[in-house]
């Protein structure tokens, strides 16, 4: 059963499939960001969009899906999720893990680009989406710049990282089959 609900899950976002059927969460989750962020034509060759912050949200959104399917568990502790995901695929030092979960918080709980972390310490972002490296430039103390192109970047790439690691590893197609009754699909009519 795992080789069925893996394919449903990881699905190419770029081919079409019209309703009824059952659709992966992730599927339709990266087919809106690239909608959003103008990718429809791939990822190096984008329209110009306007919508960008819904596109950077449900990046973050994304990040905290593959968070639990990773865990294996979807209880309290969802910054911690976060941050061992974007450590591990985003291949992103501990600082810069913190950095994205406060854009991520800023953005999903507030629509803003402000935050302010457990300790006193100030995010104050700006987005850009230019497909500029590095993904964060900081500027002391509490300036931070975010490429949303570049995150969309290197999130496809996460994604396809962590696909490839489940092939291999028993624990992590446990929890991953722990996660899909509740995340993993849904039906459109």
């Amino acid at each position: 059963m795992f080789p069925q609900l893996e394919a449903l899950f990881f699905e190419d976002p770029w081919v079409y499939r019209a309703p009824p059927g059952q659709y992966g969460i992730l599927f339709l989750l990266r087919r809106d960001i690239n909608s959003c962020l103008g990718a429809e034509a791939g990822l190096h060759n984008r329209a110009p969009r306007q919508i960008q912050w819904p596109g950077a949200m449900g990046i973050f959104a994304g990040i905290d899906l593959l968070a639990k399917f990773l865990a294996g568990e979807d209880g309290s502790g969802v910054g911690n999720r976060f941050r061992v995901f974007v450590e591990r695929f985003f291949h992103l030092p501990a600082s810069e893990a913190e950095t994205l979960y406060q854009l991520r918080n800023s953005m999903l709980h507030s629509f803003g680009l402000y935050s302010r972390a457990q300790g006193g310490v100030i995010y104050r972002f700006t987005l850009v989406a230019c497909g500029a490296r590095p993904l964060i430039r900081h500027t002391p103390p509490e300036q931070y710049l975010v490429d949303v192109i570049s995150l969309h970047e290197d999130f496809e790439k996460a994604v396809e990282e962590y696909h490839q690691a489940l092939q291999g590893d028993s624990t992590l197609q446990q929890n991953f089959m722990a996660m899909f009754p509740n995340y993993g699909a849904i039906h459109i009519g």
